[in-house]
């Protein structure tokens, strides 16, 4: 997963101490929580999922309206909305401002509105949830289209500066640039990834679980089960320490109470979640390719998953190449390389020396079991 937002983007809530009953811990719920905590503080917050969505049109109403959700009729924001108006157009707008939006183009409505917010004197974020997949929509059949869409909202960041945005997206918005060549409008955003539990914050999720019975079979960890249950995990996601959590039967001595876990209990907790009746708790990761990418990109990279695979350290570009190449998926070396930078932007891959592996252990076993040609 990955997001963007400018640098003077409002900062990260900190999860350390998020209740442990919520599973989705991710990009999505971060978002929300980002929302809820600076909304508590004074801030004017607009959250726009730009999911499913077609059209920049689509996009842009969607904006207006939770905008207009945001913001009392009666405050500044709609006040310097009716001076901007006249400016517009010749008269006004009776109740529902939205209601106006039909007698300008939405450009200059959303315009108009985002000038208003960044006029008056409380603090605002608009929040963008999957503007990548948005992008990657208009670019399938307007490249150039796709391009002066990212290149407005870059002009709006710009002439608005009281105005934050924070842009994310499942699909790295870079990756879809690069991949369409629209990287010149994104040069002024702060590009960062967001990424899972490191060890120590998985650790205390995992014993909050077992603490709070929100497990099947409260169990007891030391460092070594951890140390693997890590290295075949990978992806320390909360929902996927979750499924494993929640199916580890221990068979270790008891500790303060607690059964303990032997590296074997974890080997069939992985064994039980690669059953076909779990299949779709990896739906995420088995759409992701083909909604987000074109379709000859979705075969190679396909491909490239086939073959890394097949062992757990994964494979190298040489040989990925040559795969590549015998299956008619011929590509030049910086192809390949931004195929890879795409899957690890996702979460499927990371480089390891001069090898492309898995990043999850679990995911790896799964595609090897399901996908492998």
């Amino acid at each position: 997963m990955d997001g963007t937002g400018r640098r003077s983007a409002p900062r990260t809530p900190d999860t350390r101490h998020c209740d442990a009953v919520s599973v989705r811990i991710g990009k999505t719920w971060l978002i929300h929580k980002l929302a809820e905590d600076l909304r508590a503080e004074g801030w004017v917050t607009i959250v726009v999922d730009a999911q499913g969505m077609q059209t920049e049109e689509e996009f842009l109403r969607e904006l207006c309206r939770k905008i207009e959700e945001a913001c009392d009729a009666k405050s500044s924001v709609f006040n310097h909305l009716r001076q901007r108006w006249k400016q517009l157009v010749q008269g006004g707008w009776e109740g529902n401002p939205l209601r106006a939006i039909g007698r300008l183009d939405p450009r200059q409505f959303s315009e108009a509105l985002i000038a208003a917010l960044n006029a008056q004197q409380r603090k605002t974020v608009i929040l963008v949830d999957e503007i990548a997949l948005l992008v990657a929509k208009l670019r399938e059949p307007d490249a150039a289209g796709a391009r002066a869409f990212l290149h407005r909202l870059r002009r709006l960041r710009e002439g608005y500066p009281h105005v934050q945005w924070l842009l994310t997206g499942s699909v790295g918005l870079d990756v879809v640039a690069r991949s369409a060549g629209l990287q010149g409008a994104l040069v002024d955003l702060d590009i960062f990834p967001l990424e899972p539990f490191a060890d120590k914050a998985a650790r205390s999720f995992l014993d909050d679980l077992c603490a709070a019975g929100l497990v099947r079979r409260p169990f007891a960890l030391d460092d070594a089960a951890f140390a693997y249950l890590a290295q075949e995990l990978g992806w320390l996601a909360p929902f996927y320490l979750r499924l494993v959590a929640d199916r580890i039967s221990p068979t270790g001595s008891p500790v303060a109470g607690r059964p303990s876990v032997q590296n074997n209990d974890i080997d069939r907790a992985f064994a039980e979640l690669l059953r076909p009746e779990y299949r779709t708790l990896f739906a995420t990761f088995e759409e992701h390719i083909d909604k987000n990418f074109p379709e000859a990109e979705t075969r190679r990279l396909r491909a490239i998953l086939d073959a890394c695979c097949e062992f757990a350290n994964g494979e190298t570009e040489p040989t990925l190449l040559a795969r590549l190449e015998m299956q008619a998926q011929v590509v030049t070396v910086p192809e390949l390389r931004n195929l890879l930078t795409a899957l690890a932007t996702a979460g499927y891959l990371t480089p390891d020396g001069d090898r492309w592996r898995f990043r999850s252990g679990l995911l790896r076993r799964y595609w090897l079991k399901y996908h492998h040609a």
